[in-house]
């Protein structure tokens, strides 16, 4: 169907990279604007040493600024070199870490000498993340690296990174550090206010007294957030903005207002805290504002931007990144038809939709599996990227959702099986690596993954290889158990539906009676033939959609549609 020309796939490649989930230094100056210039309400980095006793002595302190306990699940430290464009992580929080109100963190070095006990390490010799005492930066991030929204940042001495907020802090010397002001309370965002000298560091942890913060003094605080942070066109995000009233004099009769215009809401649309719009607890100081963006949205960061006032003429600029997720072009997966009619409302957690770039899928939040993900395969897609083996959460998942893990499957006796797999995107290696996201994800026999399923998959890129577009839609189905704690359910079966088409163009209006289309049934149970041949397990769409409970191909003429479905495949 598609030829693309060399120059179009290396600018559509190029785009996917910067705008998509694996954004590099691209939008640098963006993101240095529109995520690190916001007031942290509730985590931030208190405390650095970048050396000691020993080049690697550094220690990393967190401070919970909130009035509520804090929970650094689904949240990462992050570092870069002084003038780093990726991040380096320092610690990955997957399951739950309360830190109380005024409670401070400690992250430490392997090499750290001080005398209180840390709460997390890491070691900068295998990680190659030993910090600069010239210069460096830090980060606390909510998702993926390099992607994920900045809480709180601190950049020191020669950096120019974007982790620096406003200006630079001084840079320590060795078994110095640099704390921030009212005992990790002070945040304006801008490092050399917030941070000064403290000789010798003084390290706190967990069983530190809290300190708790007693609010803004002059000065009205507000941050914004969105859940999620990646939207699909039609989709809803719930934008927060969380206000900390000045005391001095104190704050009455707070607003919020935000201009939603970027993705096709109002230019002064009010935000609520009555219990109303998505909004959680009346009167608590967080403003919340239900979003849907518009389908025929663009793709791409919106920013979105919100002021927070008081009956004091104080106010306070916010702002949020939202990343619109849609296909890339002549390239949606779901041109034939969405079999579940899944939707990107948050409210939809069992059939929830995401778009990537190199597939979609609609998401099950309760089997924490895809229920099916879908793709479109030709020879674009193929090319000599080496397998990226990066197993990670999906950080796009709505915040509070589970994210599961590689290690979620260790020692399960299952396999971590791809729906979309990885030799169908190895034209790139950003492409690679989108396929091992854990929402892409199915606990998987050994003798069905790499027996049947994988020979299959085989067979498809040859189809491709040939000259042929192939649409393919995968699934589980089926409850025999769970692994990871009872988080993710193993599947009985899994399915597997194909629409093979001729290169060309107007694909939907390219099939008829002819059009070959078929699917697979593969137990996901023991006894099976690993070297069993995947003809054995072919059968109809309509067998699967009978077991899996779909309506595939929908878009297609009806009487087309029943015809090829119930055919036969001999080939």
């Amino acid at each position: 169907m598609k030829k693309f020309y060399v120059g179009l796939v290396s600018l559509i490649l190029l785009t996917v990279w910067c705008v998509f989930s694996f954004k590099t230094t691209a939008h640098t100056e963006t993101k240095h604007a529109a995520e690190t210039d916001l007031v942290s309400t509730t985590i931030v980095i208190s405390q650095v040493q970048a050396g000691g006793a020993v080049a690697t002595d550094e220690f990393i302190e967190l401070h919970n600024n909130s009035a509520a306990n804090f929970d650094l699940n689904g949240y990462r430290l992050v570092y870069r070199s002084a003038t780093g464009s990726n991040d380096i992580p320092l610690a990955n929080w997957t399951t739950s870490t309360i830190i109380a109100p005024g409670g401070y963190y400690l992250i430490a070095s392997t090499d750290y000498d001080g005398g209180v006990t840390p709460n997390a390490t890491y070691n900068p010799t295998t990680c190659s993340c030993s910090m600069g005492a010239n210069g460096g930066g830090l980060a606390i991030r909510n998702g993926a690296v390099n992607t994920g929204t900045i809480i709180d940042s601190v950049g020191w001495g020669t950096a120019t990174n974007i982790f620096v907020e406003t200006a630079v802090t001084i840079a320590p010397p060795n078994n110095d550090s640099k704390v921030r002001l009212l005992n990790g309370c002070q945040d304006t965002d801008n490092n050399s206010n917030d941070f000064s000298a403290l000789s010798p560091a003084a390290a706190r942890n967990l069983a530190t007294a809290p300190n708790a913060c007693s609010g803004g003094g002059t000065t009205l605080f507000a941050a914004m957030s969105a859940n999620p942070t990646s939207v699909i066109p039609g989709g809803n995000t719930l934008l927060t903005v969380t206000v900390i009233p000045a005391t001095t004099p104190p704050s009455t009769g707070i607003t919020v207002v935000g201009n939603l215009t970027e993705i096709g809401g109002a230019a002064s649309q009010t935000f609520f805290d009555n219990g109303t719009n998505g909004d959680v607890t009346p009167g608590d100081n967080i403003f919340s504002f239900l979003a849907t963006v518009p389908v025929g949205t663009s793709g791409g960061i919106h920013v979105v931007t919100a002021i927070a006032a008081d009956a004091q003429m104080r106010t306070a600029n916010v702002n949020q990144n939202i990343n619109v997720n849609v296909p890339l072009p002549n390239e949606d997966p779901l041109l034939l038809g969405n079999p579940s009619g899944a939707t990107g409302d948050i409210a939809n957690e069992n059939n929830y939709l995401m778009v990537k770039p190199q597939y979609s899928l609609s998401y099950n939040r309760s089997k924490a599996t895809p229920n099916w993900t879908a793709w479109r395969l030709d020879g674009s897609w193929l090319g000599s990227a080496p397998r990226q083996d990066d197993f990670r959460p999906d950080p796009e998942l709505p915040a509070g959702w589970y994210q599961v893990t590689d290690n979620d499957y260790s020692g399960s006796g299952y396999d971590r099986g791809h729906m979309c797999p990885s030799g169908d995107r190895t034209n790139t290696i950003p492409n690679n690596s989108a396929t091992f996201l854990m929402t892409n994800m199915v606990p998987q026999t050994s003798e069905n993954n790499q027996g049947p399923w994988e020979e299959f998959e085989t067979y498809c890129r040859t189809l491709a290889g040939q000259g042929n577009e192939v649409y393919i839609i995968s699934g589980p189905v089926g409850n025999i158990g769970t692994i990871a704690g009872g988080r993710v359910v193993i599947p009985q079966y899994t399915w597997k539906v194909v629409l093979i088409l001729p290169n060309g163009a107007d694909d939907l209006q390219r099939i008829n009676r002819g059009t070959r289309t078929f699917g697979i049934i593969v137990p996901n149970f023991p006894p099976l033939n690993i070297n069993a041949p995947w003809r054995q397990f072919r059968v109809t769409v309509d067998a699967v959609e009978n077991v899996a409970g779909y309506n595939f191909f929908s878009n297609v003429p009806k009487n087309t549609q029943e015809l090829i479905e119930r055919r036969r495949d001999l080939q």
